[in-house]
C-alpha cells in the first residue's frame, strides 16, 4: 500500500467513527428521553464545597436513568474505539493514531463502568468525578505505554 492509499484509508476511517458517532447521537436521541433529563439533572445540581471558596456541582438526587443512558452510550462508542483501533492495527495507521484511539477507548470503558456504579448508586457523585480523573489519567498511561511498545517494535 502506497503513503497515499494509507493516507485516504486513515482519513476514510476518521470519517467513517465521525458518522458513528453522529448516527449513535441520534439514535440515543430518538430511543431515550435524553434532552429531558439531561435539564432533569442540570436544574437539580447545587454546588458543594470542597474547601474554602472552591465549589463543584452535585446533583441534589439520584438521577439513575441519565446514568444509565450515559453509560449505554459509553459502552457502544468504547465497542466503536475497541473495533477502530483493530483496524487501525491491520491496516498499519500511525502509531500516535492508534494509541490515541486505544487511549479513548479505555477511557470510555472506564467511564462506562463507573456511570454503571453510580447508576445504582453504589458511588456518590464526588467520589465518580474523582474517579473519572483517575480514568483519564489512566488513559494517557495506556496512550503512552502502547507508543513506547510500537515504537520498540518498528511498528
Amino acid at each position: 500500500m502506497t503513503k497515499l492509499d494509507h493516507l485516504r484509508l486513515s482519513r476514510n476511517l476518521r470519517a467513517a467513527s465521525f458518522g458513528f458517532f453522529l448516527v449513535l447521537v441520534g439514535a440515543f436521541l430518538i430511543m431515550y428521553p435524553l434532552v429531558e433529563e439531561v435539564r432533569a439533572f442540570l436544574r437539580d445540581l447545587t454546588f458543594t464545597p470542597i474547601v474554602n471558596h472552591l465549589y463543584y456541582p452535585t446533583p441534589s438526587s439520584p438521577h439513575p436513568l441519565f446514568y444509565r443512558i450515559l453509560r449505554d452510550f459509553s459502552i457502544v462508542w468504547g465497542i466503536w474505539l475497541a473495533f477502530l483501533t483493530i483496524l487501525q492495527l491491520a491496516t498499519r495507521d500511525r502509531a500516535r493514531r492508534v494509541t490515541h484511539t486505544l487511549g479513548d477507548c479505555v477511557f470510555w470503558v472506564g467511564a462506562a463502568y463507573l456511570l454503571n456504579k453510580i447508576t445504582f448508586e453504589a458511588l456518590a457523585f464526588g467520589t465518580f468525578l474523582a474517579l473519572l480523573i483517575v480514568v483519564a489519567g489512566l488513559s494517557l498511561i495506556v496512550r503512552a505505554l502502547v507508543l513506547l511498545g510500537l515504537e520498540r517494535m518498528n511498528y
